[in-house]
This record gives structure tokens, sequence and C-alpha cells, in this order.
């Protein structure tokens, strides 16, 4: 087919198939009848009435049927031209291929009921009846003129009406076969196409899938995997289950042996806790097996976010039981602190009753900063400058001691809110001086991956927060300490 051809639909190429084999039969019938012309030995009675006229004939079917076989692959000129021109000859080629041979009763012209029934399949209806009633009346005409010029003629017009019926019955039944088959196969393309689409789309929503998927064979072959599961797995090429995480293969034995396990995993050392379920793609015994694998921090985070909404609702409540009785407290006891009529020990008592009173009160107000939504203003920054003014104020609150906090200058700006932002540094600060060996802490920055996201990294010299409680230190109100509030 030429390059510049718009593509075709698989029902255009298996017409040009058609096409081309047919002219392959076309080529291999004109060799075999020239031979028979040219050779010494005449086969029974091919070409007995005028062997010039068989031999020219022949040959005409070789070339024609050679050169249509070139303009085929070439796909020029378009393919109804080609058909229409290829079985007309055909159907002039075998009344002469007949006539040189003896007319109707030589046989040859059963020829013409192959080739109305090839023309049946790849044209329209009315165009192989076209050629049907062509070859009967060339069939009808060369027995007539048959009469007049060779004497003896065998054969009637019966037998020629026999023929027209042949091929007119052939073109009828090869036309309602063929419309069969084109129908099925347009059909079949159309499924085939609804079939590419809807595996695309499926590949589509596969990849988008915010849990990992991994499909294995019964022996632990990876079969498939969607970007989700890259994403939450190392698979370091591997090609079995076993090689990218043994934990995984073992889950997967147990299931297969009905010993499901529920509880999350970690497959790697600071991922995502991930709940696993396996389920078969079909019913069948070697079927493939499907793991999903989903990332529990998604789901902690929004347990974590209705926590936090359900504090935010219980605070008020919280405050004005607390709150009124409390200040009732807090002001009697200030009003005892101020009597001069107390001893010592009654002192001491009255000391501990406003102390706990103003414990209480942090308290309340702790759980009421976490409950109320705080209203961002994000600013540009200039880092450096914001920095160093924070050093000033923390040092100044700590006793002036200019070796507590140590700044390395970021040289960046970043957009955020200034007082959450100090509020931030101010507690991670107070942990590093209050856990670490020499109570001093240091604060650098800089800029992370391709994006250039800009960090702060506050360290000390402590032993660091133990593994059993990091992922715990964002729970509200979770301290280590006996007077703290988290």
């Amino acid at each position: 087919m030429s390059a510049t051809e718009p593509q075709l639909s698989s029902l255009d190429q298996s017409f040009w198939r058609s096409l081309y084999y047919f002219n392959l039969y076309r080529l291999v019938l004109g060799v075999a009848f020239l031979t028979v012309g040219i050779s010494e030995g005449r086969f029974a009675s091919l070409g007995q009435r005028s062997p010039s006229l068989f031999i020219t004939a022949s040959l005409a079917l070789v070339i024609i049927a050679a050169i249509s076989l070139f303009t085929i692959t070439r796909g020029r000129p378009g393919f109804r031209l080609q058909a229409y021109f290829q079985f007309g000859m055909d159907v002039i080629l075998i009344t002469l291929l007949s006539s040189a041979s003896g007319g109707i009763s030589s046989g040859l012209y059963v020829l013409l009921i192959v080739s109305v029934a090839a023309g049946g399949v790849v044209l329209p209806g009315r165009m192989s009846l076209f050629f049907a009633a062509f070859g009967t009346l060339l069939a009808l005409i060369e027995h007539g003129v048959s009469y007049f010029i060779y004497p003896f003629v065998r054969g009637s017009y019966t037998q020629v009406g026999i023929l027209g019926i042949a091929l007119f019955s052939t073109s009828v039944m090869i036309n309602l076969v063929a419309k069969r088959l084109q129908n099925a196969e347009a059909r079949a393309e159309r499924s085939a196409s609804d079939l590419f689409k809807l595996s695309k789309l499926n590949e589509l929503v596969v990849a988008s899938l915010d849990t990992g998927i991994i499909v294995v064979d019964q022996q632990g072959s990876i079969q498939l995997k969607n970007e989700r599961a890259e994403s939450l797995i190392n698979f370091r090429g591997a090609s079995t289950l076993a090689h990218v995480s043994k934990l995984l293969q073992q889950r997967l034995e147990n299931w297969q042996n009905n010993k499901q396990e529920y509880t999350p995993i970690k497959l790697t050392q600071h991922g995502p806790n991930i709940a696993l379920r396996f389920d078969l793609v079909s019913d069948q015994s070697d079927a493939n097996i499907v793991i999903f694998l989903e990332d529990l921090s998604q789901t902690e985070k929004q347990a974590h976010q209705l926590k936090l909404a359900a504090l935010g609702r219980l605070t008020g409540a919280v405050a004005h039981e607390i709150r009124n009785p409390l200040g009732a407290i807090s002001h009697a006891g200030q009003l005892m602190d101020e009597s001069h009529n107390l001893n010592k020990t009654d002192q001491r008592l009255v000391a501990i009753v406003n102390q706990q009173s103003e414990r209480i009160n942090t308290i309340i107000k702790s759980i009421l900063e976490l409950g109320r939504p705080h209203l961002r203003k994000p600013l540009v920054l200039d880092l450096d400058e914001w920095l160093k003014n924070f050093r000033t104020i923390f040092i100044q609150t700590h006793a002036n001691d200019e070796s507590l906090l140590e700044i390395t200058p970021t040289q960046q700006r970043i957009v955020m809110d200034p007082d959450h932002l100090h509020q931030v540094l101010t507690n991670l600060c107070e942990n590093g001086i209050r856990h670490g060996v020499t109570g001093k802490v240091s604060i650098s920055g800089g800029h992370l991956g391709e994006r250039n996201i800009p960090y702060l990294d506050i360290s000390n010299d402590g032993p660091g927060i133990p593994a059993e409680l990091q992922e715990r230190i964002f729970e509200p109100f979770f301290t280590t300490e006996g007077k703290g509030t988290g």
C-alpha cells in the first residue's frame, strides 16, 4: 500500500487481500493455459478450435494478473476501479478461451462461475449481478456466432441457459453469504475496537487509583502493578513477589491457605502502614491473584481530623463547665492568700490551691486553642532576617544566654504565617533545650528536591525521640512529662 494512502479498516484490508489472492489464482490459471497452448501435445480439447486465440487469451490473462498484483500492492488506482476492470476482463478472456476450445461444450465456461463468486465476495450485489448478466450475454453471443462460423457446433442454447442460471444463482447466494460475513466481521471489528478502548480505560483507571494494585499468578510471579504500588514498594526490578517482600509473600501464602491476617504491615522501614486485601481475577483454579495495598496514612489522618473536630465541639462545653467554678476557686485562693491570720501550713495549702488552679487554667487554654480554628495570615518572609529576630526574642526570654540558640543563614524567602512559625519554632526549641545534653539548639535550612521546597532543620545533641513514641508525637495532649499538656 502507498504511504500516502489513508489507513484502511480491517474490512477494507480483507477486500484487498481477497482480490490479491484471486489474482494469484488468475496468474496460475493463465500460466497453466499458456503452457498447454504452446505445448506440442494438446490436452483434451483445449484450444482445438483456434490455438492462436487460446494462446493470446492465456497470455493476456497472465499479463493482466501480474500487473494487477503490482497495482493491488500499491493500492492504486482505487479498489472498485481495479475490481471492475479485473472481473470484466475475466468474463471476456474466459469467453475467448472457451470459444477457442469449442464453445459451451468445452466446459471452460464453468470458470465464469468462479469469477462471479469471487466478485460477489468483494463487490456490491448489483455489480455481481451485472457480471453474471455480462457473462451470460457473452456466452449467448459466442454460441450464436459459432453456429455461423464453425460447422458441426456441439452444445445447445439450453446449456447456455443453464450456465446463465448458475451464474445468477451463484451471484445471489455468494452475495447473501458475503453480506453476513462482512456484517460479522464489522461487528467483530467494532467489538475489538470497544475492547481496546475499554482496556485502555481500565489501564488509566488502575494507574490513577489511590490504592496500590499488584497482580500475580499462583506461583507469585508479578504480572501487573500500577504506579501507586510502585510508590509504596521498592520493586527493584524483581519479577516475583518473594524477591519484593518476603512478608508480603507470606501474607499471600496465608491467604491461599485460608489463614487471612488483617493486621496492617510496613513494607519499608519508614513507609506507611498498609492494609492488604487479596482477591481472584476469576473462579478458575489457576486464576491470577490481585493484591490491593491501601495506604492507611490517609485513613489515620482523616481519623485524626475527626478527632480534632469532635474535640473542638467539646471545648465549648468544657470551658463553660470548668472555667466558672475554677475562677471562683482561684479567686477564693487569692483572697485567702491575702489574709494575715494564716499559719505556715495554711499558707502552703493556699499556695497549692493557687498553683493547681493555674495549671488547670493552662490546660483549658490549650484545649480552647486546639479546638478554635486558626485563621492563618501568610506573609512573604525573609527567613534570615526573621530568624535573627526570633533568636533575639528567644534569648531574651531565657536569661540572655547567647549560647542557647545557633542559627545558620538560609538565604531564602518563604510564604508563611509568622505567628504560626514562631509558635512551632518556640515549642521545638524549648523541647530541644530541655532534652539536650548541653541544652543547646541549632537551626539550619535549605531546599529539597527538584521543586526547591524550603525546609528548616532544628537539632540538638539529645538522644532523640524513642522509636515507639515517634508515631504519637502529633497526637493532641500527648506528653512524656508529668507537668506538660502536650
